[in-house]
């Protein structure tokens, strides 16, 4: 044991004396921790470290070639020290003081390639889509990463992964989900959940234009006509989306309703995450900037109207109106949009309530 990890365990049993069990525990668990890196380990863990700090990068892009099996790392009591002693930068020295010692590493950075891995949290047996799926750099990439989107796009998880988990090969089922429509359908037509079915392909068996997405975009359309039992295909799809416009001309701050906005087409190879497909739930919103009539409006241009401001009388309720509830006029204290919390002041008794923006000039109880 070295000098350090003897001190921490001292401290450790020290502080145990007047600390309960469970956490006297976790500190005796975090310095066992502390001494069970062995002077090998140490050393290469400050070597990423310093290395990608001299590079201007990661320390996972640090690859270390293996030491020589006959080379036993001596622990050191001190900070060791590194430099580039040659003008290739290919080796760093290492070198410690205490006990006197020197090693030369050969060093690399790796590249960083593409890796697809789950934008959030995914389930076994989900089908994947391209808003669970997004690209991250990989400085060690494992066999069966995928590097691109498309080909993982449509497929069934074999297992639950973690956001930010990097989907591999084996752990997609080797079937493909596809659908088919239900009856023949003309060119033009809008294609809906109504009009197709779900099957399942094998991967091997499936045309490579047989369309993957596991849900049917809203407004898509139908490129040509398809006979029923035909399995969609994505050059079926037309190369047009409806999205939402503005009818009239917007101005900044502007408060949604029917009437100014519209359904328009879009060339698909135009389109956005951004985008909006359907008018539905836009009540409420604002613009943040102006609006000509015909341009397509983005979730980017909206954020929630503002319904209380500050100064004005505002209802109150708490409770449910079927079963029971108060409601009693209360002061703004600040500004409020849908969902935020906001101070509201009794001029009564002065006293001052949070409460919850419900709708224009109402708030809820918490």
């Amino acid at each position: 044991m070295n000098a350090a990890s003897t001190k921490l365990l001292s401290i450790c049993r020290s502080l145990c004396r007047g600390l309960c069990l469970p956490l006297a525990g976790l500190l005796l668990t975090y310095a066992c921790n502390v001494q069970a890196a062995t002077p090998q380990e140490r050393l290469l863990t400050d070597l990423s470290v310093w290395v990608a700090a001299q590079n201007n990068a990661s320390p996972e892009q640090v690859q270390a070639a293996p030491l020589d099996a006959r080379v036993q790392v001596q622990g050191c009591s001190d900070s060791i020290s590194f430099d580039y002693p040659f003008a290739n930068h290919d080796s760093v020295r290492a070198r410690c003081a205490k006990p006197v010692w020197q090693l030369f590493i050969k060093v690399k950075l790796a590249k960083a390639q593409n890796a697809v891995v789950a934008s959030h949290a995914l389930t076994a047996g989900q089908l994947l889509t391209e808003a669970d799926l997004e690209l991250r750099a990989d400085f060690t990439p494992a066999a069966g990463v995928f590097s691109e989107r498309a080909p993982v796009i449509g497929r069934q998880l074999k297992r639950a992964l973690a956001k930010g988990q990097t989907i591999l090969a084996q752990d997609l089922e080797n079937t493909l989900q596809a659908v088919r429509l239900r009856q023949a359908m003309r060119a033009g037509e809008i294609i809906t959940d109504a009009s197709v079915e779900r099957l399942t392909l094998q991967r091997t068996a499936a045309s490579p234009t047989v369309w993957l997405g596991s849900t049917l975009p809203i407004g898509i359309r139908l490129a040509r006509d398809v006979q029923a039992g035909q399995v969609l295909l994505s050059t079926d799809l037309a190369e047009t989306r409806q999205v939402v416009v503005a009818a009239i001309n917007l101005a900044a701050g502007q408060m949604l309703k029917p009437g100014v906005l519209k359904l328009d087409a879009i060339e698909q190879d135009k389109l956005t995450r951004t985008h909006l497909f359907d008018m539905s739930g836009l009540e409420g919103s604002e613009l943040i900037r102006a609006v000509r009539a015909g341009e397509a409006i983005r979730s980017a241009d909206l954020r929630p109207a503002l319904l209380i401001k500050k100064g004005e009388l505002v209802l109150f309720s708490v409770g449910k109106a079927s079963e029971f509830q108060v409601s009693v006029r209360l002061e703004a204290m600040q500004d409020g949009r849908l969902g935020e919390q906001i101070k509201l002041r009794n001029s009564e008794s002065g006293r001052t309530l949070t409460g919850i923006v419900s709708g224009k000039g109402a708030a809820s109880g918490m």
